[in-house]
């Protein structure tokens, strides 16, 4: 469905179009019309003796069945149970909704969102529809009308935790500041009785790791399906020789996560370690799939596969450890590790924080993203890396191709600052030192990267706003990989956020020879860009207030000896520190691994692990 089918029916929709309908048959009724593929289905959900009640009862137990169905993956049997239950009632709304929902989870979402127009005709002023509406227009990056479908939700139901998180993210995409303060104030007042949240749309909104934890404690309740005891592994029992570890992930892609561990997966020593990856995503060609594939012992593609039959493989493949790399983003099967794949669970990279899953054994960090007074607020245990937690890859490369200042914009003879954040992680508070950094540096510039005109309008708005001139702006837009590691040397100092650090457009923009100016805070999240500098032996970077952050980005902006200095520490310690000797990193990893194994097999619980 192209955009303007998706907003005609999404007009039709809101003026509370018609919708068919026509008699709802009897439960036998639509099973015999089915023929004998369905007779087999129905006979496997033990479908053929639900024909008590009336055909709404029965619609409504068949929605009850989809959606467990659903939750496990097992989608085909999902969408077979709902189109049974519209044969029986097509005007109950949930059922489209749910089939809506289901469709989404197929990566079908032209076909989902025809259910959801189909839902809204029905109610028209149902938040729940609005909602669905409003996140699908998200997906297809039609931001301002997803954020009318949203602001229409909190209408009809000012409470909705989840789509007022997904409104605020989507204002922060775009650099709209306007309810900043509000969305403080509104998560420090409900984080107690938030029954139903996004977890990773709240980080960049406040940097507090209870609340934090909350989320992903109540997100991991929302979703878990296996209602069995998950302390205990109930699969093979281990197998001696090489330990094996399965990695899950959608992201085996040309993604930040295979930026930063493929590598790792090529040099894992194969006289020790089995790598097997579960790849959940979309089968694509991209070179960053095709390098998780010829890196791993076993590849397997599981995209659409149900979870008790991914749990399955995953038990039948004897594994010692299951890593999740996704944790609370986008795509995620986290609910996976309910299900306990492995004896060994651990959450690494893909989620700044804890998953607040019961059956996650331990999470991978380092002494400095995660310090032992911050362990209360995750719940798996640490295994704790000895230098940075965050995998890199040594041989990255950049681009041949070299561009001046003048091709992307920016004046020869200035003093460049750059963000290359994703803009959703800027606020006002790192902006407004931003701008007094401007003012205080007359020849500067401010480098952002932003790839739409939304937010060059508001950014150069905030600007204005706060006495610098918006031509002083310079907007970046996206880059490929290579091409974007071309182009960081070409300013002078990178300026980290708050909440959100950079993470792996840190260690770009380090490796690239950037020094970065950031504030540590409390949670993970914002604590990422600090673990990085200390691991290139530049503590010096690392600010605890904003006051100190602009007083060493001034510091580094005034003084050229001392920008000179602090970059060639940062060559040096890109060439002989650990950061990105990834070697070095894997066989540190790999003896937290077999440490984790040791403590497993000589029957002791899941323990807090250093190195050291």
């Amino acid at each position: 469905m192209s955009n303007s089918e998706a907003q005609h029916f999404l007009a039709s929709a809101k003026n509370g179009g018609a919708i068919g309908n026509g008699p709802a048959p009897d439960f036998s009724a639509a099973v015999a019309a089915n023929g004998r593929a369905d007779f087999a289905m129905a006979m496997r959900h033990g479908l053929l003796n639900a024909r008590n009640g009336t055909p709404q009862e029965q619609a409504q137990q068949l929605m009850k069945l989809a959606r467990h169905k659903a939750i496990e993956r097992n989608l085909n049997d999902a969408i077979y149970l709902l189109k049974l239950a519209l044969k029986l009632d097509d005007r109950n709304r949930k059922i489209h909704t749910t089939l809506g929902e289901v469709l989404e989870l197929m990566e079908l979402p032209d076909q989902a969102i025809l259910h959801h127009v189909d839902a809204l005709r029905l109610e028209p002023r149902n938040p729940e529809c609005l909602a669905y509406i409003g996140s699908y227009l998200m997906r297809i990056a039609q931001d301002e009308e997803a954020i009318n479908y949203f602001q229409d939700t909190l209408k009809f139901d000012p409470s909705n935790e989840v789509v007022f998180a997904r409104l605020m993210h989507l204002k922060r995409r775009k650099c709209d500041w306007s309810e900043v303060g509000r969305a403080k104030r509104k998560l420090k007042k409900q984080s107690d009785i938030m029954k139903s949240v996004d977890p990773f749309s709240f980080l960049s909104i406040v940097d507090d790791p209870a609340i934090q934890l909350k989320y992903s404690i109540q997100a991991a309740r929302t979703n878990k399906v296996c209602k069995k005891e998950t302390a205990s592994f109930s699969g093979p029992l281990k197998k001696s020789g090489k330990i094996r570890i399965g990695y899950f992930s959608c992201d085996f892609l040309d993604h930040a996560t295979m930026y930063l561990i493929g590598r790792m997966f090529e040099l894992h020593d194969r006289d020790r370690f089995e790598v097997y990856i579960y790849d959940y995503g979309t089968m694509t060609e991209q070179e960053g799939r095709v390098r998780a594939e010829k890196s791993a012992d076993v590849y397997r593609q599981v995209a659409g596969v149900a979870s008790e039959t991914i749990v399955e493989q995953a038990r039948a493949d004897c594994l010692d450890i299951a890593i999740d790399l996704k944790g609370h983003t986008k795509g995620n099967r986290v609910n996976l590790f309910d299900h306990r794949m492995a004896p060994i669970q651990i959450s690494y990279l893909g989620y700044p924080g804890s998953t607040g899953v019961d059956a996650m054994d331990y999470m991978i960090a380092d002494p400095v993203v995660l310090p032992p007074k911050y362990r209360k607020y995750y719940t798996e245990k640490v295994l704790y890396m000895p230098d940075c937690y965050q995998s890199n890859d040594d041989g990255r490369q950049a681009s041949a191709v070299k561009p001046t200042r003048a091709d992307v914009g920016l004046p020869e003879d200035a003093l460049v600052f750059c963000s290359f954040n994703n803009p959703y992680k800027v606020s006002p508070d790192e902006f407004e030192v931003w701008m007094k950094l401007m003012k205080l540096v007359p020849d500067s510039v401010l480098w952002f990267y932003a790839n739409n005109g939304a937010i060059h309008e508001n950014i150069r708005a905030e600007a204005k706003k706060r006495g610098v001139a918006p031509e002083r702006i310079v907007f970046a837009g996206f880059a490929l990989q290579e091409d974007h590691l071309s182009r960081l040397p070409l300013a002078d100092i990178f300026l980290d956020t708050f909440n959100v650090n950079a993470h792996t457009t840190a260690s770009d923009a380090l490796w690239a020879g950037v020094p970065v100016v950031t504030k540590a805070g409390k949670q993970f999240a914002a604590r990422v860009a600090a673990s990085l500098l200390h691991s290139v032996d530049l503590d010096e970077l690392i600010a605890a207030t904003p006051q100190q952050y602009q007083a060493l980005a001034l510091k580094l902006a005034r003084d050229p000896a001392y920008l000179a200095d602090v970059k060639a520490r940062l060559q040096e310690s890109i060439k002989s520190g650990p950061l990105y000797d990834t070697k070095r990193f894997t066989r540190n990893f790999e003896a937290l691994m077999e440490k984790a194994v040791e403590r497993f097999d000589a029957g002791l619980k899941p323990d807090h692990i250093s190195l050291k």
